[in-house]
């Protein structure tokens, strides 16, 4: 069966920061290629399919859309993971049954943040903080780490199984 998982996320930036989302992220995902449930999967957009970390193998999941929108200090980003689902029952655990979309979902989005602080200070790494926003989390707030200014502040990811 073909499943639809939309992840929205969004952060505030501040006039110090320069903002961009990754195009690669984790999400848990029930695997129905080497039947183990809540494996990490690794996807990038324009990738054709993931990576399940239980042995790197190929998981036929990929991110299908992946859309940013920029509101005055408000960044968002919806992305939908695409996949192919069928049931089966753990091939470890034969009492945990896999589901469409695991009771806890869990996903890591990534982010570049700079400090416009820094590069008007003729910092040449300006633009080196990675960071990521993540599933059962609270606020997250992101300061520059050479000069301490505020960059971002974000919550954590929602997930929402999609017909």
């Amino acid at each position: 069966m073909l499943s639809h998982v939309e992840i929205t996320a969004r952060v505030t930036v501040t006039p110090a920061a320069h903002f961009v989302w990754s195009n690669r992220l984790e999400y848990s995902h029930d695997c129905f290629v080497c039947r183990r449930v809540g494996r990490v999967v690794q996807l990038r957009h324009g990738m054709s399919y993931g990576l399940c970390a239980t042995d790197e193998h190929p998981a036929p999941i990929r991110v299908s859309a992946f859309d940013t929108t920029d509101h005055g200090a408000e960044r968002a980003l919806r992305c939908r993971i695409t996949s192919w689902w069928a049931p089966f029952d753990d091939l470890t655990k034969p009492e945990v049954r896999a589901s469409e979309l695991a009771a806890e979902p869990r996903v890591r989005l990534h982010y570049r943040v700079g400090c416009h602080t820094c590069r008007d200070n003729g910092i040449d790494d300006w633009l080196g903080l990675e960071g990521h926003l993540a599933s059962g989390t609270g606020p997250v707030t992101t300061p520059c780490p050479r000069c301490e200014t505020e960059l971002l502040t974000g919550s954590a990811p929602e997930i929402t199984l999609v017909g």
